[in-house]
């Protein structure tokens, strides 16, 4: 998984590994090294697997510090 602002298309600004948690409604928390953003942005995530099938359920994305 790729996070990038402002384009789909734009360079990522970081990025983390998904895994198999065995089922749909099995959740994990996974965090991921962005580096410092400043402003207001829109936020893409986008996603690759090599597979025609759907790999991934993100039940929710968030920001800290």
């Amino acid at each position: 998984m790729e996070v990038r602002l402002d384009s789909r298309t734009n360079a990522p600004i970081g990025s983390f590994a998904v895994g198999d948690t065995g089922g749909w409604q099995s959740w994990r928390t996974v965090p991921a090294n962005i580096g410092s953003v400043t402003g207001t942005h829109d936020v893409y995530l986008t996603f690759s697997s090599g597979q025609p099938a759907d790999f991934v359920n993100v039940n929710w994305f968030g920001f800290g510090h």
